[in-house]
């Protein structure tokens, strides 16, 4: 598809007819509509043009195709307020901005560029945000070297609508123009006159209009439109607008949503006022009998009534885009925006204000009739005459013309002369640049990868599985014994142990995962009582990294050295912290998580078992740890700290299925620090790396 052109518009380069191709997607109706207008233009115009009009979108792939269109439309019509969100996120956040980005041309960049080469193009046309950014990076890495051309129908949120790889911006609204020079650089945008069909332009009578659709000739006519996917509270709107007395019609179009046009159908069945409409072709014929338009999307259909001089009243969907733009619209005074159904009944009544009477509209379109027929030397209409003119006797654009406006409605250039002399204003990126770019993604997103990995414990089981490192769950013993670690505030540590130690009730205990104090240290030696190490929870994505230092600090507070137990929080460990706690010798103790009070079954509990119990020094808490050691008593099982259970002769000990008899070797318990020896927690039998695991944990 690559060809060789010189600086100047591709309609001249060679003399023969330019080859143009416009990129339009089926999302939404304005989109294609710019898309059939810049096409009619070329086609009409005074310099011969191929024009080639396919689905952008579609030949993206699709995978693309679907998560835009029905994505798009699913969130709109189920859950607008996604839509919201998504909107902010890519409007507000730059990263999840270059990601949608970077998506988009990983996956659409090789099939639109073959669609692209089918073709065989000299300028391109997309109309199109998302078919933009990836047209814009072909043409910035070369793949494609001719001109390219971005339609732009909206007013605000222009940070996909406008790429620094299109030549050319074509934009309906003057403010726009330094928003798109800002994101593409300097001469990047111009404004030409709206993107719409000719017919729009195209005087009309309005009562012969009104006639013709079936529609009164006397009082308002209100055009209720929510877009070619009819979304938006147009339900709300009809209803509202048949309590208003002066209101003798009201069109309904509904566009693709056929579910919403039957039960407008439904809902309006004997309301004579209201006309159903599902998809549409007459929307100029309605707007040209209408004497205002409520309309929820905004967009190229605001530019229709414009054309036709019926006022805009926008209402019905204030979410993303629509309600940045509408109100972009509304400070300009290019329409009035409800927030509710007082304020749009308020904001109609005011648009009838601003629209002729009927009579008048009609007369006044009888007149420019009789003027353009006189000046192409064609028989005039009988004043007073409100009959259809005979064929012919409209003013219709001359054979090679550009469908010009009314007199004195736009200045601006037509957009297909803008296409056929767009410049080549982009240059190629260097090959170093590229480079640089797809090494530095790739690398951006293995380390985003790599963080997520490590910072989530959705995948922890997984790495369970490859490094080895399993939570302690069971101990497995010829003593019908159970660990206890009582989990208690720091503040309730020394108060708790010393109570439960004159019931003759040894636990282990962990606080909040801080290192413990000297006097508490003491203390607990004292009483014969054990402290372990714990992994505090943490909300911080990067939580892992403090890893060995969390554990080190407490470690070495409690006098243990290596190869010891801490207790994993409840909701597990993140895959970093599991590779840290193994790179220190440590083994994550997980166990059955209770709290003081709560009722062991006795089928849940078998002997090894380790418990982990919340609990605080207030008297319940105490008195329910007392009854559940009494009713595992109850039951033949006796409670002992984790250091104890695990001192205890192991009669079997798992290890990938297989078993092996074997002794489990001295480990230090606070039983054993009462001397001068420095008070430690729960040692572990064996190394990490050697450990047995189970189906749920690690079995010792």
């Amino acid at each position: 598809m690559r060809r060789k052109y010189k600086d100047m518009p591709a309609s001249l380069s060679d003399g023969t007819p330019s080859r143009v191709l416009i990129l339009s997607a089926n999302v939404g109706e304005g989109h294609a509509a710019a898309a059939r207008a810049v096409k009619e233009q070329l086609e009409q115009g005074p310099v011969p043009a191929q024009v080639s009009l396919i689905d952008g979108l579609g030949a993206m792939g699709p995978l693309l195709q679907q998560v835009v269109k029905d994505g798009y439309r699913v969130q709109l019509r189920m859950m607008p307020w996604t839509y919201s969100l998504i909107y902010w996120l890519l409007e507000k956040v730059a990263p999840v901005r270059w990601l949608a980005r970077t998506l988009l041309c990983l996956l659409g960049s090789r099939p639109l560029a073959h669609a692209i080469a089918e073709h065989s193009p000299d300028v391109i046309v997309s109309t199109h945000p998302a078919v933009t950014v990836v047209l814009g990076r072909l043409r910035r890495r070369g793949v494609v070297d001719c001109p390219t051309v971005a339609t732009i129908t909206d007013l605000t949120g222009l940070f996909f609508w406008a790429q620094a790889g299109i030549d050319m911006h074509l934009v309906c609204y003057a403010e726009s123009i330094a928003a798109v020079e800002r994101i593409a650089g300097r001469g990047s945008a111009t404004l030409v006159a709206p993107l719409i069909a000719g017919e729009f332009l195209r005087p009309r009578c309005p009562l012969q209009t009104r006639r013709a659709l079936g529609l009164p000739e006397e009082g308002r006519v209100v055009l209720v439109s929510g877009g070619g996917w009819g979304v938006g509270d147009i339900e709300g709107a009809v209803r509202r607008l048949c309590a208003m007395p002066e209101v003798h019609g009201i069109v309904c179009v509904a566009g693709r949503n056929e579910e919403l046009a039957q039960r407008m159908r439904a809902a309006f069945a004997d309301e004579e006022r209201v006309h159903v409409y599902g998809f549409t072709d007459r929307m100029a014929d309605l707007l040209s009998a209408s004497d205002a338009l409520v309309h929820s999307t905004g967009g190229v259909t605001c530019l229709e009534a414009k054309a036709t001089g019926t006022p805009v009243v926008s209402y019905g969907l204030p979410i993303g885009h629509a309600r940045l733009n509408t109100q972009a619209m509304a400070e300009l005074r290019l329409l009035r925006l409800a927030g509710d159904t007082d304020e749009l009944i308020e904001h109609v009544r005011a648009a009838f204000g601003e629209r002729a009477p009927l009579r008048e509209r009609a007369q006044a379109a009888l007149s420019h009739l009789r003027d353009s027929a006189a000046a192409l030397g064609r028989p005039g209409v009988p004043a007073g005459q409100w009959g259809e003119p005979a064929a012919g006797q409209w003013a219709e654009p001359a054979a090679g013309q550009w469908a010009e406006p009314a007199a004195g409605q736009w200045a601006e250039p037509a957009a297909g002369h803008m296409v056929l002399n767009a410049p080549l204003r982009v240059r190629r990126l260097p090959a170093w640049r590229l480079t640089a770019a797809t090494v530095g993604a790739q690398i951006l997103l293995l380390l985003g990868v790599g963080t997520w990995v490590l910072s989530t414990d959705e995948v922890s089981a997984l790495a369970d599985m490859i490094l080895h490192v399993h939570p302690l769950v069971q101990v497995q013993t010829d003593r019908p014994d159970v660990g206890l670690i009582v989990r208690t505030p720091v503040r309730d540590m020394t108060p708790l142990a010393a109570t439960l130690a004159r019931q003759g009730i040894h636990v282990s205990f962990a606080d909040d995962g801080g290192v413990p104090a000297t006097g508490t240290v003491v203390r607990m030696r004292s009483l014969r009582e054990q402290v372990m190490p714990q992994m505090p929870v943490s909300g911080n994505i990067l939580r892992w990294v403090r890893t060995p230092g969390i554990l080190g600090a407490q470690a070495r507070a409690l006098g243990l050295r290596h190869d010891y137990y801490f207790l994993q929080p409840s909701g597990g460990l993140t895959v970093g912290q599991l590779l840290l706690a193994r790179s220190s010798d440590a083994t994550p103790v997980s166990g059955l998580r209770l709290r003081a009070g709560s009722v062991v079954a006795h089928r849940s509990v078998r002997a090894g078992d380790v418990l982990v119990v919340s609990a605080d020094g207030s008297r319940a808490s105490v008195l329910g740890l007392e009854r559940m050691v009494s009713r595992l008593r109850g039951e033949g099982l006796d409670v002992e700290s984790l250091g104890e259970l695990t001192r205890s002769p192991s009669i079997k000990a798992s290890s990938r299925g297989d078993r092996a008899s074997t002794a489990a070797p001295p480990t230090s318990t606070a039983s054993a620090s009462a001397s001068s020896a420095p008070l430690s927690g729960s040692a572990v039998k064996r190394s990490p790396r050697t450990s047995g695991a189970s189906a749920t944990g690690t079995t010792v």
